[in-house]
C-alpha cells in the first residue's frame, strides 16, 4: 500500500467514526459500560489521531470555553461534596474532548459533512421513534423504551419520561431535551416531508423547548419564502385540492375514533395550555414552565450570595444545583443536579467567565454565517433560544458544542450541487 493509498484510508476511517460520533450523540439511551457510544467513539477519534499524528493544533473559537472549564474545575473542586466533584470532572471532561476532537479531526467541510450526516440519521431516527412510543404509549399502555433499554438490553436505568399528563414521547433519550437539537437540525437541514414529521415530533414529545426551536426556524421559512414570492406557486387549485382531501381525511378518522380522540387530547392538551398561557395574561403556568421561570426570577437573590471567586468562575461545572438549592430547597434530596438552562446552568456553574465563553462560541458561528449559509445562523439563534428553557448545550456530554463546531464548515445539499456543477 502507497502513502497516498493509506492516507485515504486513514482519512475514510475518521470520516466513519466523525459520523458515527454525530450519530451516537443523538442517541444517548445507547450504552456500553455505563457509557454513551458517542463518548467511546470520540475517545477512538482521540487515540487514533494521536497514534496516526493526525493532530491539528490551532487556536478555535472553543477554546475560551475549554480554558473557562478548566479554570473552574480547579478552583471550585476544593470545596465541593463528592456528587458535585462527580460533576464537575464529569463536565471537564465532556467539554474538554469535544474541544480535542475539533481541534485535530474538524478541519474541512468533508469532516462537517460526516458528523452532520451522523446527527440527521440520527434526527429522522429520533422522530420516527416519537410516532413509534406515542403509538404504544398512548393506544398500547406500553413503555416501549423501558422495556427495550431497561429491561431487554439493560443499558439505562431511567429511559423514558412521565409527567401529570402520562407517559411522553422522548425519542431514544429519556428527556426530549437531550435531543432536541436533531429534530431542530432536521427540520431546518433536511428537505420535504421530514419538516412535517419533525414538527409533528415536536409537538407529539409535549416539549416546549423543541417547539420553539422548529418555530424559529419555521419563520425564518416563511419569511424567506415570501419574499421570494414562493408562494404563488403554492396556492395552485390542485395543490389545494389535494390538502383539503388530506385535511378532511385526518378529521374523519378523528372523527369516527374515540381513542385517537383522547390520545390527541392527552398529547396536545399540556402544550395548548403552555401556548394559551403565554398569549394570555393568566399566571396559572404548569409545574415544569413555573419551575423554569424560577431559575431567572431567583438569580437576584442567589448573585449576592457569591463570592468574588464563585462570580467570575462559578460553583463548579453542571454544579449549579448546590447554590439553588441552599435558597430554594428544590431537590434538597438529590445529591447533585443542575438547572435545565443554559444561561443559569452556565452562569452559576462556570461564572461570568463560561457564560462569556460560551455565547461568544455561540454568537461567532451566527456572525460567521450569516452571510453565506444564513440557515447554519438561524439554527444557531434557534439553539440560543432554546438555551432560556433547557440545558440544550449541556445535556449529555455537551454533544451540541460537537454538533455546532461542526456546522461552521458544513454545506447543506443545495450548496454542495451548487458548487459541484462550477
Amino acid at each position: 500500500m502507497t502513502i497516498n493509498q493509506l492516507n485515504r484510508s486513514m482519512t475514510n476511517i475518521f470520516h466513519y467514526l466523525l459520523y458515527f460520533a454525530g450519530f451516537f450523540a443523538c442517541v444517548p439511551v445507547v450504552r456500553i459500560g455505563s457509557y454513551s457510544l458517542y463518548v467511546w467513539v470520540m475517545g477512538a477519534i482521540i487515540g487514533l489521531s494521536i497514534l496516526s499524528g493526525r493532530i491539528h493544533a490551532r487556536v478555535t473559537p472553543l477554546l475560551p470555553m475549554a480554558l473557562s472549564a478548566v479554570i473552574t474545575y480547579a478552583s471550585a473542586n476544593s470545596f465541593l461534596n463528592s456528587s458535585y466533584r462527580d460533576n464537575n470532572a464529569k463536565g471537564l471532561f465532556s467539554i474538554l474532548i469535544v474541544f480535542v476532537v475539533t481541534m485535530m479531526s474538524l478541519v474541512n467541510s468533508a469532516d462537517s459533512k460526516s458528523v452532520i450526516d451522523g446527527v440527521l440519521l440520527a434526527g429522522k431516527l429520533n422522530v420516527i421513534w416519537i410516532f413509534v412510543q406515542t403509538f404504544f404509549g398512548s393506544l398500547l399502555k406500553f413503555d416501549i423504551n423501558d422495556f427495550v433499554f431497561n429491561r431487554l438490553l439493560h443499558m439505562v436505568d431511567t429511559a423514558s419520561q412521565k409527567k401529570a399528563s402520562g407517559l411522553v414521547a422522548t425519542g431514544l433519550c429519556w428527556n426530549v431535551g437531550g435531543i432536541a437539537a436533531a429534530l431542530i437540525l432536521v427540520f431546518a437541514l433536511i428537505p420535504g416531508s421530514w419538516k412535517l414529521l419533525a414538527f409533528l415530533a415536536c409537538v407529539l414529545s409535549q416539549s416546549s423547548t423543541a417547539i420553539v426551536g422548529v418555530i424559529v426556524v419555521l419563520i425564518y421559512y416563511i419569511s424567506k419564502n415570501i419574499s421570494e414570492g414562493k408562494y404563488n406557486n403554492i396556492l395552485t387549485k390542485k395543490n389545494m385540492s389535494v390538502f383539503s382531501g388530506v385535511v378532511s381525511a385526518v378529521l374523519l378518522i378523528v372523527i369516527f375514533s374515540e381513542r385517537i380522540q383522547m390520545t390527541l387530547g392527552k398529547v396536545l392538551a399540556p402544550t395548548l395550555h403552555r401556548v394559551l398561557t403565554v398569549f394570555s395574561d393568566s399566571n396559572q403556568y404548569d409545574s415544569s414552565a413555573t419551575a423554569h421561570f424560577a431559575y431567572y426570577t431567583n438569580l437576584p437573590k442567589l448573585i449576592p450570595q457569591m463570592n468574588f471567586k464563585q462570580f467570575l468562575f462559578g460553583y463548579g461545572i453542571d454544579c449549579s444545583g448546590l447554590p439553588y438549592t441552599r435558597l430554594t430547597h428544590q431537590y434538597w434530596w438529590l445529591d447533585s443536579w443542575f438547572l435545565e438552562s443554559d444561561i443559569v446552568n452556565t452562569f452559576l456553574g462556570m461564572g461570568v467567565l463560561g457564560i462569556v465563553s460560551l455565547y461568544f462560541y455561540l454568537i461567532y458561528i451566527l456572525v460567521k454565517k450569516w452571510n453565506n449559509n444564513r440557515i447554519i445562523s438561524i439554527i444557531m439563534i434557534s439553539f440560543i433560544v432554546c438555551g432560556f428553557f433547557y440545558d440544550i448545550q449541556s445535556v449529555t456530554y455537551y454533544w451540541l458544542l460537537f454538533v455546532e463546531f461542526a456546522l461552521i464548515k458544513y454545506l447543506p445539499e443545495s450548496q454542495t450541487n451548487v458548487l459541484q456543477k462550477r
